[in-house]
């Protein structure tokens, strides 16, 4: 039994020591945080009375002005071209002729019949480049053309020519003398007007033409005037 008694000692000391020991100190608790009080509404102010709103005078639109570009500075030299001069258009003389009224009527038809004619050109000469496009009469003998086909094109006939009372008259009634120097120029009647040739010379036309006007002749192909570009 002795070993027992020294078992009780043994705890009892140890049940001391734990006696001894202090408590931990208990943590506080930490006040709860207020709620936020709900703010007080504002008095509500008085509302004023709200003034009607006048209609308000509309401004006329302006139409918009358009916008003008600088204008570039005039300079006295003309710039640089290659461009050729261009001929100025011939003006159109009034005929003095006293023509009669047939005359004047047959000259109209001719006019008018001139504006309607087809074109006659020469046989395959819009298929070969080595053809020009002059007439020439179709002589081959399985030609459509001389068969007068109708898809092929026109045949020359005496029904298209102008009448013969002006036949190779001019459109003012004048009839064509061509003319190369100023000593042909002498001899010209009032019912005819002088054409200078291609081959004269600007010199030599202008004495034609002096001399065309001192006897009060009408030149059909007077020398041009070109204008500046």
């Amino acid at each position: 039994m002795a070993p027992k008694k020294k078992e009780e000692k043994v705890e009892a000391p140890a049940k001391e020591a734990k006696a001894e020991k202090k408590p931990a100190p208990k943590k506080e608790a930490k006040p709860a945080p207020k709620k936020a009080e709900p703010k007080k509404a504002a008095p509500a102010k008085a509302e004023k009375p709200k003034k009607k709103a006048e209609p308000k005078a509309e401004k006329p639109v302006e139409a918009e002005k358009p916008v003008e570009e600088p204008k570039a500075e005039e300079t006295s030299e003309k710039p640089f071209t290659t461009a050729k001069p261009r001929p100025l258009p011939r003006p159109v003389e009034k005929t003095n002729l006293d023509l009669d009224e047939e005359t004047r009527r047959l000259l109209g038809a001719r006019k008018t019949n001139k504006a309607s004619l087809p074109e006659f050109n020469r046989i395959d000469s819009h298929k070969n480049k080595s053809l020009k496009l002059s007439w020439r009469k179709p002589m081959g003998h399985h030609s459509q053309l001389r068969r007068q086909r109708k898809a092929k094109g026109s045949l020359v006939k005496a029904g298209y020519g102008a009448p013969a009372a002006v036949r190779g008259l001019h459109a003012s009634g004048y009839e064509e003398v061509l003319v190369h120097r100023p000593q042909d120029v002498q001899g010209i009647t009032k019912t005819q007007a002088i054409r200078i040739g291609r081959t004269v010379g600007k010199k030599k036309q202008v004495e034609i033409e002096k001399a065309a006007k001192e006897l009060n002749i009408k030149v059909l192909n007077p020398l041009n005037t070109f204008e500046e570009v």
